[in-house]
């Protein structure tokens, strides 16, 4: 008996896929890793939330695309806290900086047809 791929079989049941096409993640990963060292890192929360922005615009999770909210301005906020943090720490605090930063982006992803309030 042939197995088929999870991918295909939950595509057609559950209507979840990523449409992403190649030349577009090398486009969009060339603009980050230019405008990564152009400004020699100072610009990566913006680098990391246009990042989740394009991974949302091509994802749909059961036949709903995703959409994020979250702004840059805020997330440098909190990238400069938890750099301090893992400074005073000696970088044990760079342990929670993952979780830290997975629960923002969980926070500002939404479905593209919820109404923001």
């Amino acid at each position: 008996m042939k197995k088929i791929s999870t991918i295909i079989t939950n595509k057609e049941k559950y209507d979840s896929y990523c449409d992403v096409r190649l030349k577009s993640e090398i486009s969009h990963t060339l603009k980050s890793i230019i405008l990564g060292v152009i400004t020699l890192g100072i610009a990566y929360p913006w680098i990391l939330c246009n990042k989740q922005k394009f991974k949302c615009e091509h994802t749909v999770i059961c036949g709903k695309r995703l959409k994020f909210i979250g702004d840059p301005k805020e997330l440098i906020g909190h990238w400069i806290l938890w750099w301090f943090l893992i400074i005073i720490t000696l970088g044990i605090y760079g342990l929670v900086v993952k979780i830290r930063f997975s629960q923002w982006i969980t926070a500002n992803t939404i479905f593209d047809d919820t109404e923001i309030k």
